[in-house]
C-alpha cells in the first residue's frame, strides 16, 4: 500500500501499514549514516540497514509522529545491541579466533584513530541501554536533547540525567584526557 507524503516530504501518518520500500527509498540513506556512525563499518551498516526496515515489516508499528526520528532510533538501538553481542562474543572466543581483518590506512593518524573510534564503540556497549541510546543520539547522530526525548519517549530531563551519566561512564573508561570523549552539553 502506497504512503501519502506530505507538504514537507514526511509520509503521512494513518492506520494503514507503512510502505517499507518507499521508507527505504525516502530514508535508506539516513539509517545506513546513522548505522555507520555506531558501527564504524560500511559492511556492517549495510547489513543493519537491511535489518531496519525487515523489522518495520515484519513488526508493524502503530502511527509514527516522525519516520526520520524513527528509524533513527531504532537504527541506534539495533547498532548497540549488535555491539553488544559482539563484545560478548569476544569474551567467549579466543582472541585469535575472535580477531576480525581490519584494514588500515598506512598512516599513523588513520591508526590512532580507529583505536580509538574502536574504544569508544567498546565503551558505549557497556553503558546502560538508555544512556548508550541517549550518547548515541546526541553526540553521534546530533540530535537535540528535546528531539531525542521524542523519539525515546522519556522527558527532557531525562535524556540529561542519561547523557550525564553516560558521559561520566564514558570518560572513567576511556580516561578524561582522551580527545575523543565529547564534552558534556
Amino acid at each position: 500500500m502506497p504512503i501519502s507524503i506530505d507538504s514537507e516530504g514526511e509520509p503521512m501518518t494513518d492506520h494503514a501499514p507503512p510502505d517499507v520500500a518507499m521508507l527505504a527509498r525516502l530514508y535508506g540513506r539516513q539509517v545506513f549514516q546513522a548505522a555507520y556512525r555506531v558501527l564504524g563499518h560500511a559492511s556492517q551498516a549495510e547489513d543493519l540497514q537491511q535489518d531496519v526496515f525487515l523489522r518495520v515489516l515484519e513488526r508493524p508499528t502503530g502511527p509514527v509522529d516522525s519516520w526520520p526520528a524513527y528509524l533513527v532510533t531504532l537504527t541506534a538501538r539495533m547498532a548497540i545491541d549488535r555491539l553488544r553481542r559482539a563484545q560478548r562474543w569476544r569474551r567467549l572466543l579466543p582472541s585469535w579466533r575472535a580477531a576480525a581483518p581490519a584494514a588500515f590506512d598506512s598512516t599513523e593518524q588513520s591508526a590512532i584513530q580507529h583505536e580509538r573510534s574502536r574504544q569508544l564503540r567498546d565503551a558505549l556497549g557497556r553503558l546502560k541501554p538508555r544512556e548508550a541510546e541517549c550518547f548515541t543520539l546526541r553526540h553521534v547522530q546530533g540530535l537535540e536533547i528535546a528531539e531525542i526525548a521524542r523519539a525515546t519517549g522519556m522527558n527532557s530531563n531525562h535524556v540529561s540525567v542519561c547523557l550525564h551519566r553516560a558521559v561520566r561512564a564514558l570518560e572513567a573508561r576511556l580516561g578524561e584526557t582522551d580527545p575523543t570523549t565529547p564534552e558534556v552539553l
